[in-house]
């Protein structure tokens, strides 16, 4: 006769071997999603955040912008609005001509070289590259009979480039008359 633990052994099949594997498996599975779940949310925080940085860039150099045109006491780079040299056709130091009729506003072509466009005032730490802004003339300045200045009406696009290189865009409409009109 078999004492009780050599019928024990007897009876085992090994089933409780293959239910931890399966159980393992199971588990490792749903830590390899976790982990991946995590890893996508924290690659979407990121760009957000780069997002969010270049945004904050590209206001920052659009301030700058309305300073150049409507302030030229304090600006840093006064230029007078008025006078047609300010302006060139190839967008020479971010001031533009108004396009030709049916061509695309200047800011959708290639314009963000150091050329062609002009950087803000204030250095910002984190961007793959400095916030860049340009100023097209949107109407042709017409003096009015019985008015001192014509009135301008500028529009200001800026941009502002993140760490991953995400690129934002905003832009402005000013209509500037100078305080001395």
């Amino acid at each position: 006769m078999l004492n009780p633990s050599q019928q024990i052994k007897t009876r085992q099949s090994g089933a409780a071997l293959i239910t931890g594997l399966i159980f393992m498996v199971v588990m490792t599975i749903i830590v390899i999603s976790a982990l991946r779940s995590a890893t996508l949310e924290e690659r979407m925080a990121a760009n957000s955040r780069n997002r969010q940085v270049a945004l904050q860039a590209a206001e920052s150099v659009l301030r700058d912008a309305e300073i150049s045109i409507t302030d030229t006491a304090t600006a840093a780079a006064p230029f007078d609005p008025f006078t047609p040299s300010s302006f060139k056709t190839d967008c020479t130091s971010g001031y533009c001509n108004k396009p030709a009729e049916g061509d695309a506003p200047r800011w959708q072509g290639d314009i963000w070289s150091d050329a062609t466009s002009r950087e803000g005032t204030t250095a910002i730490d984190g961007l793959s590259e400095q916030p860049r802004y340009i100023v097209e003339v949107v109407n042709t300045p017409i003096l009015i009979p019985g008015q001192a200045c014509p009135k301008v009406l500028y529009r200001i696009t800026a941009r502002g480039v993140g760490q991953d290189n995400s690129t934002v865009f905003v832009q402005t409409m000013v209509r500037h008359l100078p305080a001395s009109c």
